[in-house]
Parts: structure tokens; C-alpha cells; sequence
């Protein structure tokens, strides 16, 4: 009987000092699990200024814990989004294939093909390599290309993380916009859009869709989205696009801010080139707006804006062509 006491004597201390130790723990790890859980809503909402928020707070009270690897991946997906010091080389420090093709989205948004090509010869075969493939793809101008391995039905897309999902949709929505196939544009960002609303992505998608549409007003209103969100870094093909819109919608002012941010950015005189190609057709001024295209061409127009400038030129010759015609039918019956 004592002996029976004794034992429930301990097993009561046992039981009181892990209620305590795992009171001292909830206390402690309690606002780090909670702060965690916040960057992860941030994240997924990209809630760019609420992220930054919570690094910050990290950064100051958490320690050691700043070596997590969710820590350390919200940095780097942070410094993907904004653009960031050396994120080049801290990304290529990484083998697995997640961090791979960030590297791989890196290179594409600044135009080295040829270097994200090598990034793609050595990610192990796998859905997230597809995507990839089909992003540089695109950017090399094989829109076919693209669509045919994005769209691969034996795949199981759906292994993909719900941002890759989303990288996949927002391809197939470019590609089919390069090809003129709106209603497949409009269904891919729509399931885009379903999988990830806030992502700044889908915005941008929208924006094209609606200069495809010709719907200069929506167009408009979706750039000034855009630009509210003030953490993105100038982009050439945005700022090119958005001049264009300013052309269309006679709004001078805007076309200059676009015009001077791309002298700011690298190449940006090939766009600017561009640019002025598209609005000398616009003002009927033909030769004028060929051989502006034509130099846009020749000093490296890239990605969807080469096709544009040789479709414009297309249409140019076409139309030089049917003049030809007319003038010597005119001759003719005269």
C-alpha cells in the first residue's frame, strides 16, 4: 500500500513537471509558431509588405531560428518577387530541384536563355522540369512548343505545388494568346486565377488578356492595379505593353513615363524602338514605323514582342501588297 502510494506520488510529480514543461514551451515557441504561420498566410496571399513584416520581427527577436529553412526560403521567394542583391548566386548554391527552378524563372525574367537552358540540363526529370521546359519554350518563341509539353496528359499536373500549378496555367495563357486563341487564353488564366487570386501574376495576365481583347478602358484600370503594387520591379515587357495601351488611349503623359522607364532599364532602348515602330504604323506613318521595327528586330527584340514587330511587319507587307494590286487593277481599267 505505501509502496503503491509512494509510486502515485511520483507519478504525479511526472505528470505535473511535463504540464510545466510544456506550459514553459507554448510560452516560448508560441509567438515563433504563430509569427510562422502568418508569413505562410502572407506568402500565399503575397502580401508582399506583410511578409517583409515578419522577416523583420524574425530578424530581430528570433535567433538561431532565422537559419529555418522556411525562414530562408520566404527570403529568397521574397527577393524573387522584388528582386534582390546576389539572389543569383544565393539560389545556385542550392541542388534540389524547387531552388533550380527559381534560378530557372530568374534567368528568364532577365532574358538569359542561353543560361537558364544550362539550369535545365541538369534538373532530374520531373513534372516541375516540364514547366520549365515549357517557360523556356515560350520564350524562344516555339509557343507550339510550349502548349504541347504543358499539356501532356499523362502527366499528373496536380503533384505540382499550388504556385507551379499556377506558373503552368499563366504559360498555357501566353501561349494560346501568341497564337490568337483567346478563348484558351481566357480558360487557362480563369483555373489560374481559381488556384492562386493574388497572385501578382495573374493581374499581369489579366492586363494582357485585355489588350488582346481590345478592351482599353479594363486594360487601363488593371495597369493602375498593377502599379499600386509598388514592391514590383520595372519590367520591360509590362512598361513596353503599358505604352502601347497609352497610344491606343491617346494618353501622352503615360507614354512618356513609359518611355522613360525603359531608358532606365537594361536594353531598354530596343523597346523603346519598338515602341515608336508601333506608333509611327498607328499615325500612318508606314516606312517610318517598318524601319523601326525592323531595327527592333536586328538589335534583339525578345520573347513575344519579337512575334509582334514581325507580325506587324507582316501585316505591313500584306497591305503594301494589296495597294500593289489595287493600283494595278486601277491601271488597268483605265
Amino acid at each position: 500500500m505505501l509502496k503503491r502510494r509512494k509510486r502515485g506520488r511520483r507519478n504525479r510529480r511526472k505528470t505535473i513537471f511535463l504540464l510545466l514543461l510544456t506550459i514553459v514551451f507554448m510560452l516560448t515557441a508560441g509567438p515563433f509558431v504563430w509569427r510562422l504561420e502568418k508569413i505562410r498566410q502572407a506568402k500565399d496571399n503575397y502580401d508582399v509588405q506583410k511578409v517583409q513584416e515578419e522577416l523583420h520581427w524574425f530578424e530581430r527577436n528570433a535567433g538561431l531560428l532565422n537559419k529555418l529553412g522556411i525562414i530562408r526560403d520566404t527570403q529568397l521567394w521574397l527577393e524573387l518577387n522584388m528582386g534582390g542583391k546576389d539572389l543569383e548566386s544565393k539560389l545556385a548554391s542550392y541542388t534540389d530541384e524547387k531552388h533550380q527552378f527559381w534560378l530557372l524563372v530568374l534567368y528568364l525574367q532577365d532574358g538569359k536563355l542561353i543560361t537558364a537552358q544550362n539550369v535545365l540540363d541538369i534538373m532530374s526529370e520531373s513534372n516541375l522540369k516540364l514547366v520549365g521546359e515549357g517557360l523556356l519554350s515560350l520564350s524562344n518563341g516555339d509557343v507550339q512548343q510550349a502548349r504541347r509539353l504543358l499539356t501532356a496528359t499523362e502527366i499528373n499536373w496536380k503533384s505540382l505545388s499550388i504556385d507551379e500549378q499556377t506558373i503552368r496555367h499563366l504559360t498555357l495563357a501566353h501561349a494560346a494568346l501568341a497564337q490568337e486563341d483567346l478563348q484558351a487564353a481566357q480558360s487557362e488564366l480563369a483555373a489560374a486565377q481559381q488556384l492562386s487570386p493574388n497572385n501578382p501574376a495573374c493581374l499581369s495576365m489579366a492586363f494582357d488578356v485585355a489588350l488582346e481583347e481590345e478592351q482599353w478602358t479594363k486594360a487601363f484600370e488593371l495597369s493602375q492595379s498593377i502599379d499600386a503594387q509598388t514592391w514590383r520591379p520595372k519590367n520591360r515587357l509590362y512598361e513596353t505593353k503599358k505604352a502601347i495601351l497609352s497610344i491606343h488611349h491617346g494618353n501622352l503623359n503615360g507614354l512618356t513615363d513609359s518611355l522613360v522607364s525603359l531608358q532606365e532599364l537594361p536594353k531598354g532602348e530596343v523597346y523603346i524602338t519598338y515602341v515608336k515602330g508601333i506608333q509611327a504604323l498607328a499615325k500612318g506613318q508606314v516606312e517610318i514605323g517598318e524601319n523601326l521595327l525592323k531595327s527592333a528586330l536586328d538589335s534583339g527584340l525578345q520573347g513575344e514582342l519579337n512575334q509582334d514587330a514581325k507580325n506587324a511587319l507582316n501585316q505591313v507587307i500584306d497591305r503594301q501588297k494589296a495597294d500593289f494590286k489595287l493600283r494595278s487593277i486601277v491601271a488597268e481599267t483605265s
